[in-house]
């Protein structure tokens, strides 16, 4: 019982009080700001993908640290990002091939975990495109202009965050105070080294194909049952699994509580209308206070990141209560099958002799 106590409070522990209105209203534009267009020039399938780019790239900015640190990790999650978004429109007309990409695409990013908290999350956001555009329709987008849509969506949502950080910078010098000194070649010089040290890893590589077998898996699993929304599975297991057993039981409990209580405000909201526009408003509502609350902590990245997107996807392929239904259902799916899959793995005697 202590133990579930102390899952518990990790998981719901507040890390940085406050509310970051700057942080919140660039989000929301850099988030829902395309996909307003697109909806407004009946392109909403163009205007889904920038806005999954600049969700994304937003994200990827991490808190308190300098402008080009903050840069260069924006810049790797838009260029990722696109990438992911131009390989999932190629492959996924065929189930061997997205199933291999999907493999190969999870391991390698896995690496970026290297590069501490921040890597995680870019590396998390970066093969998450590949598995949702995957599952979401194209609607005749090519792999080029799919990608390229993304990359401008990106570079937008990085381009607002930079400019709402870099402000708050400026007027409270917070991140030039945390950071070392260096230049942009010494930083990617250093982040080269830390690569070069990864590839080294036992219990990286340990874990990168632990994690691409299992996402890879889970995805043939929903491509042959020919689950609409399937790729909420191997998402939720993409977020779950962590190198370590308890985190991934931290994580477990974080992403069971914010799923389930995001879900329940998707399906009131959808149960309600099935106006593009009101979706959307409710969608930016979403993404402000994403990125507003991110400093708290995981929880709430994950409690509003679970309405933001299925309302955006739903502007695109309105599914009533049911797309909520799913996503709750499947996101349980993804926990028990990460979990279970990670405490069958930590057993063996490959994984002790790599920790």
């Amino acid at each position: 019982m202590s133990e579930a106590r102390q899952l518990v409070a990790e998981a719901f522990e507040v890390e940085q009080r406050g509310f970051d209105l700057r942080a919140g209203a660039a989000g929301a534009l850099a988030a829902l700001g395309p996909l307003a267009i697109g909806v407004a020039v009946d392109e909403p399938a163009i205007g889904i993908t920038a806005s999954l780019g600049g969700l994304n790239a937003a994200l990827a900015v991490p808190l308190g640290v300098d402008l080009r640190r903050g840069l260069l990790w924006g810049l790797l999650a838009v260029f990722g990002g696109a990438a992911s978004a131009a390989l999932a429109t190629l492959v996924a007309p065929s189930t061997v091939a997205l199933v291999a990409a999907t493999f190969v695409w999870t391991a390698v990013w896995s690496y970026l975990r290297a590069g501490g908290r921040t890597g995680a999350l870019v590396a998390f956001v970066i093969a998450a495109q590949l598995v949702i555009l995957a599952g979401l329709p194209s609607e005749g987008l090519g792999d080029t202009a799919r990608g390229l849509w993304h990359l401008a969506g990106g570079a937008l949502g990085l381009t607002l965050m930079i400019a709402a950080c870099g402000f708050r910078s400026r007027s409270a010098g917070h991140f030039a105070a945390t950071q070392p000194h260096g230049g942009t070649a010494a930083l990617l010089e250093a982040g080269l080294a830390t690569l070069r040290a990864a590839a080294r890893d036992r219990r990286l590589a340990t874990h990168a194909l632990r994690l691409a077998g299992i996402v890879a898996a889970t995805t043939l699993l929903y491509r042959e049952l020919d689950l609409i929304h399937g790729y909420w599975v191997p998402v939720t297991i993409l977020a779950v699994l962590q190198p370590a057993e308890h985190d991934s039981r931290v994580r477990a409990v974080q992403r069971a509580a914010g799923t389930f209580g995001g879900t329940a405000v998707v399906v009131a909201i959808v149960a309600l209308t099935a106006s593009e526009w009101t979706l959307v408003a409710f969608a930016a509502a979403s993404a402000f206070f994403l990125y507003a609350l991110r400093p708290r902590g995981y929880f709430w990245l994950v409690v509003l990141l679970t309405p933001t997107v299925p309302l955006m996807t739903s502007a695109l392929d309105y599914q009533s209560v049911e797309i909520a239904i799913e996503r709750a259902v499947n996101s349980a799916a993804g926990i028990a099958i990460g979990l279970g899959w990670g405490e069958l793995m930590w057993r063996l005697p490959l994984h002790r002799r790599s920790a």
